[in-house]
């Protein structure tokens, strides 16, 4: 069957209002000079760098909230894939998959997988852009030829264990939340592995040699709008701890 995609089809129509509403980073604000250093004067550089790089996390929040809503408009318009095979087919098929899309469908899958993509890869932009504003912040040693002391964000929460311990502990418990885990590991398999909006091939290598052979493993369109909630949750869990933790100074005036 020949299938006929339209990429990127109605996206003048999209009101990211109305797309990103169930986006727990709607409306969210990110404060001003929340990584700054206390000791701010007018030469201070470092917070002048600093500021430079919050305009990147706000910047790439953004981003991260915008794809958020072409993916969503792309999944209310539909995409009906709560059973995506059946056994036996329609047509008598030993399987069917994606028995119940038309057309219209694939190319809103097809839409909604290309956002899907950009979200999970630019979620974790923001996390590395944190690690730098922390490395900055606390003045980490930066060593490229030791791993812990490279910039990014797991080597910046590892460092706080032992300068701001209440911190680290309330980063951490982020970290490993189920929000945050769920996200690494689908952005992992996006990036890395099989992606999961894909059916699989479903053939699997057991112990000693023996393959077997079923129905491909698949995540589907409800599933991965679930996680992506969840890792935008995690987000705003992690800038609400900074809120909490970090002397923060309103640099807006």
């Amino acid at each position: 069957m020949k299938i006929h995609i339209n990429p990127f089809e109605d996206i003048t129509e999209v009101d990211l209002r109305e797309t990103t509403k169930e986006s727990p980073l709607k409306d969210f604000e990110l404060p001003k000079g929340m990584f700054h250093k206390e000791e701010d004067h007018l030469l201070n550089l470092d917070n002048w760098d600093t500021q430079h790089w919050e305009t990147i996390l706000e910047n790439r929040l953004l981003s991260v909230n915008r794809n958020f809503g072409y993916a969503m408009f792309y999944y209310y318009k539909g995409i009906p894939d709560d059973e995506w095979f059946m056994s036996p087919g329609k047509q008598g098929q030993s399987v069917q998959y994606y028995p119940h899309f038309e057309e219209k469908h694939y190319s809103n899958f097809y839409n909604f997988t290309y956002f899907v993509d950009v979200f999970f890869l630019q979620s974790f932009t923001v996390y590395e852009t944190i690690g730098h504003l922390l490395f900055k912040l606390f003045d980490f040693e930066i060593n490229e030829n030791n791993p812990r002391d490279q910039i990014s964000f797991n080597n910046a929460i590892f460092k706080l264990k032992e300068i701001n311990r209440p911190l680290y502990k309330d980063l951490n418990k982020v970290k490993y939340s189920d929000d945050f885990q769920f996200g690494v590991r689908m952005r992992n398999d996006i990036a890395h592995n099989h992606p999961p909006y894909r059916i699989d091939s479903g053939i699997s290598k057991l112990v000693e040699g023996v393959v077997s052979f079923g129905v491909g493993k698949y995540t589907t369109t409800n599933k991965i709008k679930e996680v992506m909630i969840g890792l935008l949750r995690s987000i705003k869990a992690t800038l609400e701890v900074f809120e909490e933790h970090l002397p923060f100074k309103d640099t807006s005036n």
